[in-house]
């Protein structure tokens, strides 16, 4: 009698150990622009990669995704995305999208979550360890444009802090601070800064009330 439990961990065994292979490939052809600091999920692989000269990405050690399409990262001359440890881009709902302009710095802290978010830079964003990013969720530190002939774009660091929840659909803008231990709830569009254990909503988003520490949260 055949053990098909058996027979299917030998395939998945088998496919990851293919999976890795390609990744290894992958990894080879990319060397120019893209670093891999200990083991990431092979899954990787099916990201896609826009990297100009003098461009850079970082993966930190136990990076994961889906093994399916979802994941962009457009990084222009001299930008830097750095990806911390054990963070997941999860892309079953939407795609994830990084963009990181001439120069500008994108750096996500270990153990966080981009859900079907972007995140998009001029100068600046910094999310803290354990930052999670809901689909619909959008970064920017600049606005992109000018807004008439007096008025020039304006550049801001975005920096968001650690054990963050960033709800749905939320909007973050140039120049804001958000701190520890918050959570924003969904739809909210950010323009000011949100201090450390705050539940924030609304548009603009404005403090509703303290909370407490997120250590452990899930």
């Amino acid at each position: 009698m055949i053990d098909f439990r058996a027979v299917w961990a030998v395939w998945l065994r088998c496919v990851y150990a293919w999976d890795r292979f390609r990744f290894t490939l992958f990894r080879l052809r990319r060397r120019r622009f893209l670093e891999v600091e200990g083991s990431v999920s092979p899954n990787l692989r099916f990201a896609r990669f826009r990297v100009e000269p003098g461009g850079r990405v970082v993966l930190g050690a136990g990076v994961i995704s889906e093994r399916k399409r979802g994941n962009h990262f457009w990084v222009q001359g001299n930008g830097t995305v750095e990806v911390g440890a054990g963070t997941w881009f999860r892309t079953e709902y939407a795609e994830n999208n990084l963009t990181a302009y001439p120069g500008a710095r994108i750096r996500i802290g270990p153990n966080s979550l981009l859900n079907g978010a972007m995140i998009t830079s001029k100068c600046e964003v910094t999310l803290g360890e354990y930052a999670w990013l809901a689909f619909g969720v959008r970064v920017f530190d600049s606005d992109l444009h000018d807004l008439d002939r007096d008025t020039p774009e304006r550049l801001a660091p975005v920096r968001i802090g650690s054990r963050v929840w960033i709800g749905a659909d939320v909007v973050i803008v140039a120049g804001v601070t958000i701190g520890d231990d918050v959570v924003v709830g969904a739809g909210s569009v950010v323009t000011r800064d949100i201090p450390s254990r705050t539940l924030a909503v609304g548009s603009p988003a404005r403090p509703l009330r303290s909370i407490g520490s997120r250590v452990g949260c899930r």
